[in-house]
């Protein structure tokens, strides 16, 4: 797919960031976004377009959220016009309308920085605004490889952003921010020595805290959330 005389790199990006593409590809695209700029460019664009449409999720009674999702998938793709561009099209043609309904509903959505976690989570893409300030935890002794690290906006709150896949290809994401984070609707306190609180929303699993960092970690299978938290407990501290 990614070969010298088949490399099309909105092709590619576009495949990559529906998930469309196939787990063995998925692996060596990632591994190929880290040397190609056009490639990491288009993957950027898409991630941007796509996460704008998944975050209305948070704010959008259910009815307009299926149809938005309704009106991106039957989008039509005009031969002359690039496929990133009809989708982005497809996108603001209908979020225009997804803010009236969003009024409806503001009480009960999350705190902008966690619905914008929350929508990086679901589509497994980062809105990049450059490299990560801080490095990545290794997390490999639990299982966890690094896929992609970023600094990020989560609605006003700037994060450094770690996506990490298990063996098995599941992604769990890890920000953390010098500022805490909000809490979640329908959180749940930690226990007393831990200063922080656990959420599920949209069937996914959600644990903030504060040791050693101001953290967020966001996966559907909560044993990958514990083997991060795991895995930030143990790691050795800088000299």
């Amino acid at each position: 797919m990614i070969g010298r005389r088949t490399h099309d790199p909105e092709r590619d990006a576009a495949l990559y960031v529906s998930g469309e593409m196939r787990p063995a590809e998925r692996g060596r695209f990632e591994a190929h976004l880290l040397g190609c700029d056009d490639c990491w460019r288009e993957v950027s664009l898409g991630r941007e377009g796509r996460g704008m449409a998944e975050a209305t999720r948070e704010i959008a009674p259910p009815g307009l959220r299926d149809d938005i999702r309704a009106a991106i998938s039957v989008a039509p793709v005009p031969r002359r016009l690039p496929r990133r561009l009809a989708l982005v099209a497809a996108v603001v043609s209908v979020l225009a309308v997804s803010f009236v309904g969003a009024a409806q509903v503001h009480s009960h959505q999350q705190p902008p920085p966690i619905a914008a976690a929350l929508a990086a989570a679901r589509t497994e893409t980062l809105a990049a605004r450059g490299p990560s300030e801080q490095p990545a935890p290794n997390l490999s002794s639990q299982g966890l490889q690094l896929v992609m690290g970023e600094r990020v906006d989560l609605a006003g709150l700037t994060s450094d952003a770690f996506m990490y896949r298990n063996t098995a290809g599941e992604a769990v994401l890890l920000f953390t921010s010098a500022t805490p984070f909000p809490v979640a609707r329908d959180a749940t306190p930690r226990a007393a020595s831990v200063n922080g609180w656990t959420a599920q929303s949209d069937g996914m699993t959600i644990v903030c805290g504060d040791r050693p960092m101001n953290y967020l970690v966001i996966a559907h299978d909560p044993s990958l959330v514990g083997l991060v938290e795991h895995g930030l407990i143990t790691q050795p501290t800088p000299s």
